[in-house]
């Protein structure tokens, strides 16, 4: 559940809650759920198909807000940008749906599959190269999320230190991180919703489990988790128990 109170579980499940939730974090989660939706009962490769259109509609409804007059007149330039790289050499998490779209991509391109192959645990992300991310079209929902004006905030979440992030702070926007949590609940809580399995990853970990594992999509699809244990960080709930198609 996010800081405003909006449970979109809790929701689909036909309840209500008092507090509504934030304009911006509703219309990408309605985006996100309406692709999903749109491709359930048409198999695997329709489902990784609306991942990526999740990704883009994620991003349009970024693009549109940061293009207005008064969020370019009324918000510094972004600190994001080649060389820095601080949250590449942090945990990267995304939804196990992302994580099979991402490996369904990987087997077009043969450079970047070769730097996952490379990487090993307590190292950066396996696709920061040069100062830049690799795989930038296909990234996650949460990589997408991080967007800062002030480079400091990533050092100091690097570096384990209390981060800015108020309301009353200047350098903090909140509208990338509603819009793609809220992209990124559409997207695995309506999965969840129709009894499939989606928890938060560990990127790299589940990443390397799957990249040559040709069988991982249809065992995921008929309940049988491709993902370690251990790359598990349990950000939603459990499915709800359906009946398998």
């Amino acid at each position: 559940m996010s800081s405003s109170g909006f449970d979109p579980f809790t929701q689909m499940r036909g309840q209500t809650r008092a507090v509504p939730p934030p304009p911006l974090e509703q219309a990408a989660f309605e985006a996100s759920n309406n692709a999903v939706a749109a491709s359930l009962g048409q198999g695997e490769d329709a489902l990784l198909d609306a991942v990526v259109t999740v990704w883009a509609r994620a991003d349009r409804i970024f693009d549109t807000i940061r293009a207005t007059p008064a969020y370019v007149l009324g918000t510094a330039p972004a600190a994001c940008r080649r060389g820095c790289g601080w949250c590449c050499h942090q945990k990267v998490g995304a939804a196990a749906i992302e994580v099979l779209a991402m490996s369904r991509a990987l087997a077009q391109r043969p450079v970047e599959r070769a730097m996952l192959a490379d990487w090993a645990p307590g190292r950066p992300c396996a696709f920061l190269k040069d100062g830049a991310c690799a795989v930038y079209d296909i990234r996650p929902l949460k990589c997408r999320s991080l967007w800062h004006v002030d480079v400091r905030h990533c050092m100091a979440k690097y570096a384990g230190l209390p981060v800015s992030g108020t309301k009353t702070d200047p350098t903090f926007r909140s509208e990338p991180k509603m819009i793609y949590e809220g992209a990124l609940k559409g997207l695995a809580l309506t999965l969840i919703k129709e009894g499939r399995d989606c928890p938060g990853l560990d990127l790299m970990p589940a990443l390397r489990a799957v990249i040559d594992d040709a069988d991982a999509v249809r065992r995921w699809w008929t309940g049988d988790s491709p993902f370690p244990a251990q790359a598990v960080v349990d950000w939603f709930p459990k499915p709800v128990k359906k009946k398998r198609r």
